[in-house]
């Protein structure tokens, strides 16, 4: 009992900081002077304003597809002056103010001057918008391309990294596994984005601490929920739920027993779960402390509305499932997914005998999580399958990591040898 009043405890530790650390860090980067971020702004908008909304980076494929509205929606953000309100210091940073000529994203439409210049903005209270933590600071120093490329190298450096890591802790057989899975997800994509970005950072740097520090993996609650909680304050609802099952897969690698593999990722699934959901809806109740309006109603009917529960009644989870997996209707990917699938199924047969099938059963569960994303949040990932379709590469990775495993343990552990 005390154990568990003490993990109560920590939990509750964890909640409160995450909520007023959150705070704090906006307060902070929020004081940089736009003055030092609006020449790189400036000099990031032609790039910006060359491409369509939704760019397809390759023409006719929805897989290659740039979110560019909710890049220069970042951009405007970390850009816009205070504007001219009664509302406090504290006020005005809880609303996250964007340059904009009309109202349509919060609760709020005002008006500035800079530089002699009127502008108009409006407010976007729903997310906590922590990407400003890092893009504030970064457009001192650099501008959109500066940071495109950055990110470039960056992904690049963390993917050779991980590979690396995996050889080195003996899992050598995920290798393949996340290639497929950055090829299949289109992670070129991934590195011209700073939006895609920001989950495959959370997911990658949460893979790699469980890889070199057997302390957090010993601390796996506390650990996905604070992923949970970090993914939350980051991410603008892009494929948050790869930074709960791409560690996870990897945790799942220091338990040979498929029953307890079961509980864990229940455990960690529940765990990532309260951690997001707490953390998002901090933000709603702080804003609606601070400010005047009721956050907590305006984001409770949009969460309602994303999920299918009121507006769209005939909108059913198969058409999310089919409208994202469209994305992968064409010749090349078609063509590439039967060769994969036809090299799985020879390996397969060949190395039936040694195959210990239950190994697999966990790596479904992870397998179908997209999926019950997409019960969950039907009116976003319909609207927005040129981005939410990026979640079915988790079922890749997740059922090509059990097949390789078994077939590992079939090949070389079996037989008393070292990958």
């Amino acid at each position: 009992m005390n154990k568990r009043l003490k993990s109560v405890m920590q939990a509750a530790v964890v909640f409160i900081s995450g909520t007023v650390l959150g705070v704090m860090l906006l307060l902070a980067v929020y004081k940089i002077p736009v003055s030092l971020i609006m020449d790189n702004y400036s000099a990031s908008l032609e790039s910006i304003e060359s491409r369509d909304g939704w760019h397809q980076y390759i023409a006719g494929y929805a897989m290659s597809t740039l979110d560019n509205n909710t890049e220069f929606l970042m951009l405007k953000a970390a850009a816009t002056p205070m504007p001219a309100t009664e509302e406090n210091y504290i006020q005005k940073v809880l609303r996250c103010y964007t340059f904009n000529s009309e109202w349509n994203h919060g609760l709020t439409f005002a008006q500035g001057e800079y530089n002699g210049q009127a502008f108009t903005c409006d407010s976007y209270e729903r997310y906590w918008h922590g990407y400003l933590v890092l893009l504030k600071p970064l457009l001192t120093l650099f501008t959109y391309q500066d940071l495109i490329y950055l990110n470039i190298i960056l992904q690049l450096a963390l993917m050779v990294l991980l590979l690396h890591m995996l050889r080195r802790r003996g899992l050598a057989y995920l290798q393949i596994p996340f290639l497929l899975f950055w090829a299949v997800g289109m992670q070129m994509v991934v590195m011209l984005s700073l939006d895609y970005a920001v989950c495959f950072y959370i997911y990658m740097i949460a893979t790699l601490l469980l890889l070199r520090f057997p302390k957090w993996r010993e601390r796996y609650g506390l650990f996905f929920m604070a992923v949970g909680m970090l993914t939350a304050y980051m991410d603008l609802l892009t494929w948050p739920l790869s930074t709960l099952t791409v560690p996870l897969l990897i945790f799942l690698q220091y338990e040979n027993d498929s029953w307890n593999r079961i509980k864990k990722i229940v455990s960690c699934a529940v765990a990532w779960g309260v951690g997001y959901i707490v953390q998002w809806a901090s933000k709603w109740l702080t804003a609606t402390l601070f400010l005047e309006d009721n956050v907590l109603v305006d984001a409770a009917e949009s969460l309602l509305f994303r999920s299918a529960l009121e507006g769209e009644k005939t909108l059913t989870w198969g058409h999310v499932v089919m409208k994202n997996l469209s994305v992968f209707c064409n010749a090349p990917v078609l063509l590439l997914g039967g060769a994969a699938a036809l090299l799985t199924g020879i390996l397969l047969y060949q190395y039936r005998r040694g195959m210990q099938w239950s190994k697999m059963l966990p790596c479904l569960l992870i397998g179908i999580s997209p999926f019950l994303w997409y019960l969950v949040t039907r009116n976003h990932a319909y609207e927005h399958y040129w981005m939410t379709w990026r979640n079915l590469s988790i079922t890749v990775l997740a059922l090509y990591g059990g097949v390789t495993e078994c077939i590992w343990q079939a090949v070389y552990k079996g037989n008393g040898r070292e990958l």
